[in-house]
């Protein structure tokens, strides 16, 4: 998936010390998704326009929320 040539462009790589992310635009139904892919932990998702919207919205704690639940469930609890 975008190795071949006419396959779309090359992922836009973003990366820092804790985590590595690869993104891409991909087709999906009547629009588009971003395709996020972590290489280290082998998982692929799609996100549409209104969660990369609602993301927008929250404040660094909200999104310090989110990333705390994603790496240790418990830690929310």
């Amino acid at each position: 998936m975008g190795d071949a040539p006419g396959d779309g462009p090359a992922p836009l790589h973003v990366r820092n010390e804790f985590a590595a992310v690869d993104l891409r635009i991909v087709p999906y139904g009547r629009g588009t998704r971003l395709e996020i892919s972590a290489g280290r932990l082998g998982r692929v998702g799609l996100v549409d326009a209104t969660v990369l919207e609602a993301l927008t919205l929250l404040r660094e704690s909200q999104l310090m929320q989110v990333v705390a639940m994603a790496t240790d469930p418990e830690s929310t609890s």
